[in-house]
């Protein structure tokens, strides 16, 4: 009988458990998010011949509570969005927010750099048919978002993250993937906090902010997710001028501390040297 129960539990269990993993749930967006709130930057792949690739960028913004998700999608169907559980964040009832779709059929569009150009330059949403349908797999939440036809163009969102200076990311299915640290902020200090996997490349855009990349196929199989850890500009300036203030006060402590003992030490030789006379002027008068 304690046999056959166990078996039952398990059973049960399996089932319960892949009932949770099968769950579906679709998500509605009321509105259209603000185009004018996305920088949708015309990236080309420079070692293609300056051709429009898959890529997805990540504008972290300055106060560090949301990312921008920017994708340029070539020819695709389908793209998959990690919510902000799986980022780390905790967003239940919002997983993802200001949808903003800024595409065309990829049959009846060119991917140039020129179509693209054309659509950043649009003050309203495509009108175009999607699903946002958000799910557990292999116990990651995900959403993903489905066309009734490939198309090409941007794709925008954005995501919910924690406060925190340490931005982590699946690593989506993209050529190309970037990370826009908020300006002011850098990274690759060991001490303060570096990129793991290290990037392809780095390089600051005209406000100045620093610009990460990873090449998808260059990366390994088990490397499945970005981490970057950031810091202001400036500190490791003022924590190595701590450390130098630090190491100088040390410095003049020691120097004092040995000029007291040499004087506590004369003192002494005198007191000694006096003492010795003393002794032997008692010694004489006796």
């Amino acid at each position: 009988m304690k046999t056959k129960a166990v078996f039952m539990l398990l059973a049960l269990l399996v089932v319960f458990i892949s009932g949770c993993m099968e769950k579906k749930e679709e998500i509605i967006i009321d509105e259209p998010g603000n185009i004018s709130t996305y920088e949708f930057e015309v990236f080309l792949n420079e070692w293609d011949n300056e051709v429009p690739a898959n890529t997805t960028t990540y504008y972290i913004l300055g106060d560090k509570t949301e990312v921008q998700v920017v994708h340029i999608v070539i020819n695709s169907s389908k793209i998959e969005i990690f919510p902000t559980e799986t980022l780390g964040g905790n967003s239940e009832k919002k997983p993802i927010e200001s949808f903003v779709p800024l595409v065309e059929p990829a049959n009846e569009t060119e991917a140039s750099p020129e179509t693209l150009m054309e659509l950043s330059n649009r003050t309203e949403v495509s009108d175009i048919n999607y699903s946002l349908i958000q799910e557990v797999r292999r116990g990651i939440k995900v959403i993903n978002l489905e066309f009734e036809e490939p198309v090409t163009g941007f794709i925008a969102y954005t995501l919910e993250v924690p406060g925190t200076q340490n931005f982590l990311v699946m690593k989506p299915d993209s050529e190309f993937i970037r990370v826009v640290l908020p300006e002011g902020y850098s990274t690759g200090n060991r001490v303060f906090g570096i990129p793991r996997p290290s990037p392809s490349d780095i390089s600051f855009d005209e406000q100045g902010r620093q610009t990460l990349m990873w090449i998808s196929s260059e990366m390994g199989e088990r490397e499945e997710t970005i981490q970057v850890k950031y810091y202001p500009e400036t500190a490791p300036i003022y924590f190595f001028s701590a450390i130098i203030a630090l190491l100088s006060g040390s410095v003049l402590v020691l120097v004092h501390y040995s000029r007291n003992k040499r004087e506590l030490e004369q003192v002494r030789e005198v007191f000694e040297l006096e003492k010795q006379y003393t002794e032997k002027g008692k010694k004489k008068r006796k």
